[in-house]
């Protein structure tokens, strides 16, 4: 039988992460082995992962002496899967990620009758809006490698898709494709690792969307619908991770150095929009710096955890009167 190897990272959310491993033991094909990779939680929180799970005989848990992000952690849980199970299957999910009972079990049937499979993805479907998470789900296009949906209409999706990448909420990575292109780039931190890497194996292998397989997820919160000011780090790696997508995959040198351009003043749009929008009021040169900072790293190539998160929300935090 083949053996395949679930891998989640998590980062103080012991709460979501229960109910994940709990959806993981009770698949009615469950894997045979869980890797989890703690990127150095609180002490709070690795106690109660360590009472929860830590006496697991298939349940696996790397402590990471600092916060790779869920870039870095994804590649190092690759890494460690790799040499100590070599699977025919990697199996990755967030920790807020909840497969449904036979979610691996038809992921795995549907294997049968395609060919140079990559990844098959499972259906996302949001818990907290009860509906589909169709961005998720991805065809990548233009000269800048923007993310568009496979569609957003559940009756128009055929029982097998074809798409270009996928979140790590669920894909079940090839051994092939493992041995092809590698594991996750831990350089990109967080956001966009994801896209980068399912990305990378499509372009040499198939990425599936399977329908019948469904896997629940949180929806991200929404804060008066604009991101919370103590979030917007997030904004910068997103930002900066773009520039690393076009650099990773264009290969033509105008094609690329046009979609910096691009990039660049899509991105100086943005910081028009920092310096005089109300919503940003108190915060507009707060704002303004992480836009110019993801335009100069960006360009840069500079890669890892440039933007600390502890250090950043600390940094708001004890200036609460001008940004919260």
């Amino acid at each position: 039988m083949e053996r395949v190897v679930a891998i989640t990272v998590t980062y103080n959310r012991t709460k979501t992460l229960e109910r994940c491993l709990l959806s993981l033991l009770s698949q009615s094909r469950k894997p045979d082995t869980i890797i989890i990779v703690d990127n150095n939680s609180s002490i709070a929180e690795k106690e109660r992962l360590k009472m929860f799970a830590g006496n697991l005989d298939n349940v696996h848990i790397f402590w990471l002496k600092e916060n790779l992000g869920g870039a870095g952690g994804f590649e190092y849980g690759m890494n460690e899967c790799r040499k100590l199970f070599n699977p025919d299957w990697y199996w990755l999910m967030d920790d807020d990620a909840y497969p449904r009972k036979d979610c691996l079990e038809k992921l795995l049937e549907s294997a049968d009758g395609l060919f140079n499979i990559g990844y098959l993805a499972p259906l996302i479907y949001g818990i907290d809006l009860n509906e589909y998470q169709w961005y998720h789900h991805k065809l990548i296009r233009g000269r800048t490698y923007q993310n568009l949906p496979l569609t957003i209409q559940y009756e128009k999706l055929a029982d097998i898709s074809h798409i270009d990448a996928n979140a790590f909420v669920g894909p079940l990575i090839s051994a092939k494709a493992v041995e092809r292109v590698g594991v996750a780039d831990g350089s990109m931190f967080i956001y966009g690792d994801d896209t980068e890497y399912t990305f990378r194996i499509t372009r040499q292998l198939e990425g599936y969307l399977v329908k019948k397989a469904i896997i629940d997820h949180q929806d991200p919160p929404i804060v008066n619908n604009s991101r919370d000011r103590k979030s917007w780090w997030k904004d910068y790696y997103c930002w900066r991770n773009q520039y690393y997508m076009v650099r990773e995959f264009q290969n033509n040198i105008l094609v690329k150095n046009l979609a910096y351009l691009e990039l660049t003043l899509n991105l100086i749009a943005v910081l028009a929009a920092a310096l005089i929008k109300p919503k940003y009021r108190g915060a507009h040169l707060l704002r303004s710096y992480l836009v110019i900072r993801s335009i100069v790293d960006g360009l840069l190539n500079r890669r890892g955890k440039a933007l600390d998160p502890v250090k950043y929300r600390q940094y708001i935090e004890k200036n609460q009167r001008r940004y919260l």
